[in-house]
């Protein structure tokens, strides 16, 4: 019997609607809806029904599945049938007339005389703004995730009270731990480096005390025993009564720039190394070189001045010829010594001028075929930093040309590329293998190694390629200009 032939003949409804009505209407944001054994509806009412039009007289007594979008349908019958066979239901579910609100649904049984279910009560609740707020935090949390990534930066923090820790899933990602582990002090402990365990667990303990933040750095061993460096910021939150009662922080993976330091370092070292033996060489060349050849002069000098005195005129000519032609030696040999600290030709006419003649002259030396030099550096002058290193490679790599390429056709290319200036230097000669070759005076790996460790020092790289039979590429890059 339906609900309107129940009212039209007298007849008591199925159950009674007038509690859950007078609930239903004093609730800001619910709405009830009662439907009997055949979905039809007895009752939609409340001030937030998700469709105001399911509160006529028209629509009681039409089947539920009448009055929602055909998507929704299915979802709304499932769980209302659910109730009729005496399963209570849960879900949520977008509005159909606004997209943007939300809805939380409870459909349960009702119970008639003899406690068989006569029908069924479908409680809908706004949670618009619930929905909102959850969507916003998980927008934030995806957001501190995503830029937790990218900074390589994880936060943690120490619950004093429950002595509960917990960690970001991207400080999980960068010591290799499970992010659904359960964490200790104890475990959170062993995973600091041995050596830093002290200093780390030190600092902590100062922050029950004083909660004001502070940064340290300290090592950490993942549990596969890779070594990550971490620099933490930390510091104590105090309850109202000014205890600390939590320690929170973030721990950044420095790693990479810990090892460029390092690396750093180690050129640093290498570049004092080489600056001490050529000051050496340096002294040597002036001591056994120029400064023997000067006593050398100076003493014939001494032997012209007592002949002139003597008033022997015609031997002091002649030696007076052998001494200028010594001291025009000696001003060719100091000029190679001087362009060994800082190439002449630079200062002159430039790095593009420089590496064509050095080119050139590798041309003639080597007896090359040909010599193809390429160069385009138009706009601002180089640093004279990078001038001078490019010049140094260019040297080297044409050198290795012509003592071990056996070449017959050289290419030197030049040129700006956007923020960079390359280098390119690249025979048809006999090549080499890469991997064999060995840091000993005399050989590729020598001069590769001074080239490489000379670009590095100043930003640079080097890229090598060669085989036996195949010649040989050489290709320097570097930064315009000098970072400071």
């Amino acid at each position: 019997m339906s609900a309107d032939t129940a009212r039209t003949n007298g007849a008591a409804p199925p159950f009674v609607d007038d509690p859950y009505r007078a609930v239903a209407e004093h609730l800001p944001d619910a709405a009830v809806v009662l439907f009997d054994r055949d979905l039809r509806v007895r009752l939609a009412t409340g001030t937030a029904l998700p469709d105001p039009a399911w509160c006529s007289d028209h629509d009681v007594g039409r089947i539920v599945v009448d009055l929602v979008p055909a998507e929704q349908a299915d979802v709304l019958m499932t769980s209302y049938r659910a109730a009729l066979a005496g399963k209570r239901q849960h879900f949520e579910t977008p509005g159909w007339r606004d997209p943007g609100q939300y809805w939380s649904v409870d459909v349960v049984p009702l119970h008639g005389e003899g406690g068989a279910v006569s029908g069924g009560m479908a409680f809908w609740r706004d949670i618009t703004k619930r929905h909102r707020a959850e969507e916003a935090l998980r927008q934030h949390r995806r957001q501190l995730q995503e830029a937790q990534q990218l900074a390589r930066v994880g936060s943690w923090e120490w619950d004093l009270v429950t002595d509960r820790v917990s960690w970001s899933a991207e400080l999980c990602r960068i010591l290799g731990v499970d992010p659904d582990a359960v964490l200790t002090r104890e475990i959170t402990r062993e995973l600091i480096h041995p050596d830093d365990r002290a200093m780390r667990e030190r600092r902590l303990a100062g922050a029950l005390s004083d909660p004001s933040p502070f940064q340290t750095e300290f090592r950490a061993v993942r549990p596969d025993g890779t070594v990550v460096w971490m620099l933490a910021h930390t510091q104590g939150v105090c309850d109202q009564s000014g205890r600390v009662v939590r320690v929170v922080g973030t721990n950044q993976d420095i790693t990479k720039a810990k090892q460029a330091e390092q690396e750093r370092q180690r050129l640093l070292g290498r570049l004092y190394e080489v600056l001490e033996g050529q000051h050496q060489r340096l002294a040597a060349d002036l001591h056994d070189g120029h400064m023997q050849s000067l006593a050398a002069i100076g003493l014939r000098l001494d032997q012209a001045a007592v002949r002139l005195d003597r008033g022997e005129s015609g031997p002091v000519s002649g030696l007076l010829g052998g001494l200028r032609q010594q001291v025009r030696d000696e001003l060719a040999a100091l000029r190679r010594t001087i362009a060994a600290l800082r190439p002449l030709v630079l200062d002159q006419r430039g790095l593009a001028a420089a590496v064509g003649e050095l080119a050139a002259a590798i041309r003639a030396r080597a007896g090359l075929e040909a010599c193809d030099v390429t160069v385009d550096l138009d706009g601002p002058p180089l640093d004279p930093v990078v001038e001078t290193a490019l010049f140094r490679v260019a040297q080297q790599a044409l050198a290795n040309v012509e003592q071990h390429a056996n070449a017959r056709h050289l290419r030197v290319a030049l040129c700006r590329d956007g923020p960079q200036v390359v280098l390119v230097v690249q025979d048809d000669g006999c090549g080499f293998e890469p991997t064999h070759t060995h840091a000993v005076a005399n050989s590729h790996g020598f001069g590769l190694t001074c080239m490489r460790e000379r670009l590095q020092a100043i930003g640079g790289q080097l890229t090598l390629r060669s085989a036996p039979g195949a010649g040989t590429r050489i290709q320097a890059q570097v930064a315009v200009q000098v970072p400071p």
